[in-house]
């Protein structure tokens, strides 16, 4: 049985991205296994990915997952190949805040990072993750602020402005 107060909606794990398919919910549990960025990005246009924050988070690991399958010799090269993977993933949403913010902030990351390429990879992976568990405090926060002022039986309707 999945504990569903320590499942994450995106993760990292063994090198790849791992997504719950929403589309898939609430009848089935299923996992999409992104390996490349490319599948992030068609994961976050065929909406398996919903919601800003979890939107945001998975282009940020895909951003890194791009940075993690680089061939890169250099910072530089290492850059230019993650612009380009950017560029695909903001393409998916070209609107979507969240996930222009978060490609940024590891883009911004890696460009800032000093020391080998393979130096650079990690510290984008991390703050990809460290993006990921920011993402799992702020839902855990607006829980405890939101439950007591729900009662039993009450129903709640979100939306996006």
């Amino acid at each position: 049985m999945v504990n569903f107060f320590t499942e994450r909606t995106v993760r990292w794990e063994d090198s790849t991205v791992v997504l719950i398919d929403q589309r898939q919910l609430p009848n089935h549990l299923t996992y999409l296994r992104c390996t490349d960025h490319q599948q992030v990005a068609k994961a976050i246009l065929d909406m398996n990915v919903r919601g800003a924050p979890a939107i945001g988070v998975a282009a940020a690991m895909g951003l890194a997952l791009a940075a993690n399958n680089s061939k890169a010799e250099s910072k530089q090269q290492l850059l230019d190949e993650m612009q380009g993977a950017r560029r695909d993933l903001v393409e998916t949403r070209p609107t979507a805040v969240n996930l222009v913010w978060g490609v940024n902030r590891i883009y911004r990351r890696a460009f800032e990072a000093e020391g080998a390429v393979e130096v650079i990879k990690q510290i984008v992976v991390d703050e990809a993750q460290r993006m990921a568990d920011e993402d799992v405090d702020v839902n855990r926060s607006i829980g405890r602020n939101g439950a007591p002022l729900l009662e039993d039986g009450d129903v709640v309707l979100t939306h996006c402005k």
